[in-house]
């Protein structure tokens, strides 16, 4: 009888089983999951029941109780490929990725021809960063399954972590046509792109990873970063917004949001989200529950309160950002470049400390050289200045990709095609192309020639509206190439393609994100000075722009440039040889520009700025078609944001302890003066 009662118990779970099944194949999960439950009551023992279960809450995010499941199903069933498998992927969710690799392992030796579990092993040994072993997995499971598109996507990763970055790409995009909605090889294809600055193509790709993901934060975050690579910061910011909505206890979201806002110049914004980051991860707390760290976000709130002037409060900020901190350089380097007295001793002692330390990361290392450069300028000390200067500079070019670095002969070369395109004769032939408008006026030049201050007097006038650095001539440079890169390296590819359509269309969408971010504004200064090289589309587009060349002592732009650690890009500056002979090049092309160019030009030399500031600044406003207006020359009174690294300089009144500063290190120059008198380093003289 006992054992007849058994048998039902043991039939009634069965059916209960094969309905569950029923209703989870058919995607109907509360009823499987209910069934599923009924079934383990009536037979606890049931490995089918106990795993199935597993996988429902795996698929809706209970980890913990996914591997609880599916690890008593393997006790009871340990030869079961498809168990071991399965507690893999769980065991990989829960981030116990060593534990998931044996568990793979387990089912291939059960099964060593099955293509799924061959690619679950590898997506595994790509956790742990083993490429090669994960590769040959991979190919192993596209022989036994060639249309299979995890396994594909699989193989990307792997070769994109070898480095192997065409063979990897082919293969994401395998897989993506096999599995248009496989949502991890769109997001591995973006960050390949992404990574190989082709940031159009990213962007698309991480669109398409919302679109399949819209609840998952993580996906927007990834969309925003993208966007930023791209240079549309509206777009990030409203991606970012979205991140936020859908996980606002992550201060790593606003930190983001943060960063975009004030690399948009919308520096209230960023203040405020800064501080509600600083409120989710705890104001003094050392690291944050999702890894943001309390003292780089003190950090970068000094910074932004240093953007919009208020001095006291950044310093406040990086004093609170090394109270959590101490071994926070970057902090230090933005107090002392924020604080216009010298270095206590105690800070010194400190930072020569950290300079020291071979165990801290190298943007610190070379932070601490920064900041031990400037107090030791401060004091006159200038020998030893250069050299903490030098060894930070030589930090930074040790991290510094071949891909990066500034190559000679290649910009000699770009400045050649620009050159030889862009000529008078070209202009002609594309007469009217563009629109009319004035209100654009472009400050060029080398960095740290003075194009901060003459934005900044511009600025101060009641009809100009100073926007700081705008990315939008490289992204029309981009459009009309379909390139991504240095300006100087593509400003003439395909210039014989542009039509007069696409270069006023450009022109129209041009002007009237200008015209948005001052309606009133007559003119509107965009200082990013890579528009240096692309002059001659922005003479196409708009044939009433104004350009004003800044121009200063080759010796004090160049002494400036390698004496600024800057916050991304410019790594000619950390090389003297590299920084004279890109000036070099500079005014080669300023000079071609002055017989060439069809538009409106004005050179500004710093030293003559400084020396008589009302006549230059007279001159500026003339230029621009303004009326005069005293307040020009009380620029350090005007209240905008500054967020380069001429930020002190602009908000004090003028003065000219900068003009000839290079005589105080001339005894270190020589490779300097090497580069400005145009030699590549083969020895051959530019032309």
């Amino acid at each position: 009888m006992a054992r007849d009662s058994l048998d039902r118990t043991k039939h009634k779970a069965q059916k209960q089983l094969l309905a569950a099944v029923e209703r989870h194949r058919a995607g109907r999960l509360d009823e499987a999951e209910t069934l599923y439950k009924r079934a383990l009551q009536q037979d606890p023992r049931s490995v089918d029941a106990l795993h199935l279960l597993g996988v429902i809450a795996l698929d809706r995010g209970r980890i913990a109780e996914a591997v609880k499941l599916i690890s008593r199903a393997v006790e009871l069933n340990p030869a079961f490929a498809g168990l071991r498998s399965n507690l893999g992927n769980a065991l990989r969710r829960a981030g116990r990725v060593d534990e998931a690799v044996a568990q793979y392992q387990r089912a291939v030796e059960l099964q060593p021809r099955n293509a799924e579990f061959l690619s679950n092993l590898a997506a595994g040994l790509l956790d742990q960063e083993r490429f090669a072993e994960a590769a040959e997995w991979c190919r192993q499971a596209i022989a036994l399954q060639p249309g299979m598109a995890e396994a594909h996507a699989n193989l990307g990763l792997a070769l994109q972590g070898s480095g192997e970055l065409s063979e990897a790409e082919r293969s994401l995009r395998k897989a993506i046509e096999a599995n248009p909605k496989l949502t991890f090889a769109h997001r591995g294809l973006g960050k390949l792109l992404r990574d190989s600055s082709r940031s159009s193509e990213a962007v698309a790709c991480f669109r398409r990873v919302c679109e399949l993901e819209p609840a998952s934060a993580e996906a927007w975050f990834a969309l925003a970063s993208a966007l930023s690579a791209a240079g549309d910061l509206a777009g990030a910011i409203a991606a970012l917004d979205d991140a936020a909505r859908l996980e606002p206890a992550s201060g790593r979201i606003w930190v983001a949001l943060g960063n975009a806002f004030r690399k948009q110049g919308t520096i209230d914004k960023a203040v405020a989200c800064f501080r509600r980051a600083l409120e989710i991860e705890g104001a003094d707390a050392t690291a944050g529950p999702d890894g943001s760290d309390s003292s780089a976000i003190w950090n970068i709130l000094g910074c932004a309160e240093r953007d919009r002037g208020k001095f006291d409060e950044a310093a406040n900020c990086f004093r609170k950002a090394l109270e959590l901190w101490p071994d926070n350089a970057d902090a230090y380097e933005n107090l002392v470049m924020s604080e216009r007295k010298t270095a206590a001793a105690a800070d010194m002692a400190r930072l020569t400390e950290l300079l020291a330390k071979s165990d801290l990361p190298d943007n610190q290392r070379a932070a601490a050289a920064f900041a031990l450069g400037k107090s030791y300028d401060d004091q006159g000390a200038f020998d030893a200045a250069f050299a903490n200067y030098a060894e930070g500079n030589a930090i930074i070019l040790r991290t510094v990709s071949d891909a990066d670095r500034f190559d000679p002969a290649q910009f000699h070369e770009g400045i050649g095609q620009i050159v030889a395109t862009f000529t008078p004769e070209f202009f002609a032939e594309r007469s009217g192309w563009g629109m009319a408008s004035e209100r654009p006026v472009f400050i060029v030049g080398m960095p740290r020639s003075g194009t901060t201050l003459v934005e900044q007097i511009a600025a101060s006038h009641s009809q100009v509206f100073g926007a700081g650095e705008v990315a939008d001539v490289t992204e029309v440079m981009e459009v009309l190439t379909g390139l991504s890169g240095p300006a100087q390296v593509n400003a003439a590819y395909g210039a014989d393609r542009w039509t007069p359509e696409s270069i006023r269309r450009m022109a129209e969408t041009m002007d009237g994100r200008l015209k948005s971010l001052a309606p009133k504004a007559l003119r509107v200064t965009d200082k990013m000075l890579d528009n240096l090289f692309m002059l001659g589309l922005v003479a196409v587009m708009f044939p009433n722009a104004r350009v004003v060349f800044c121009r200063r002592d080759p010796r004090d732009t160049c002494l400036s440039c390698f004496f600024q650690r800057f916050e991304t890009g410019n790594f000619f500056a950390y090389d003297l040889r590299a920084c004279g002979f890109r000036h070099f090049e500079v005014d080669r092309l300023i000079d071609h520009w002055h017989r060439a160019l069809p538009l409106k030009m004005l050179d500004v030399q710093y030293e003559t700025l400084v020396a008589a500031l009302e006549p230059e600044s007279r001159r500026l406003i003339e230029f621009l078609g303004l009326p005069w207006e005293e307040q020009c020359l009380e620029f350090h009174r005007t209240e905008r944001v500054v967020s380069t690294a001429s930020f002190w300089q602009v908000r004090q009144p003028l003065y000219d302890r900068s003009v000839g500063r290079w005589r105080n290190y001339e005894r270190h120059l020589g490779p300097l003066l090497e580069g400005l008198s145009g030699r590549l380093e083969s020895g051959n003289r530019s032309e």
